[in-house]
């Protein structure tokens, strides 16, 4: 029975905690939800935030290629001239960071941030 109540308070609690990082557009916040209810807005609010992962991935892929297309077609191995790395080139130089990538502009100290 112990184990029973400490995993019943583990869920109760955890589902209070998702409730907790739900936007406001998602809650309503003229009645509290109850569980079922925070789960489904849980599940919808997560399923927004993939679609939007899978936006920005598909919208850094454009902009990869209209670089790649602006600075001339590189060979895989040979991507860190095309991207300004060294101060090989005077065109922004891409960084990849934990899967996202950003556009670092090229200055007079070589392309280095």
């Amino acid at each position: 029975m112990h184990f029973e109540r400490r995993r019943r308070d583990n869920i109760n609690e955890k589902i209070q905690e998702l409730s907790t990082l739900l936007p406001e557009i998602y809650v309503d916040s003229a009645n509290k939800p109850n569980k079922g209810v925070i789960l489904r807005k849980s599940v919808d609010y997560i399923r927004h935030l993939q679609q939007l992962v899978t936006s920005q991935n598909n919208r850094n892929q454009e902009l990869e290629a209209q670089l790649r297309a602006r600075n001339g077609a590189v060979s895989p191995g040979d991507e860190s001239n095309a991207n300004g790395v060294n101060g090989a080139g005077p065109g922004p130089q891409l960084q990849q960071d934990f899967g996202m990538m950003r556009i670092v502009s090229g200055g007079s100290n070589g392309g280095q941030n």
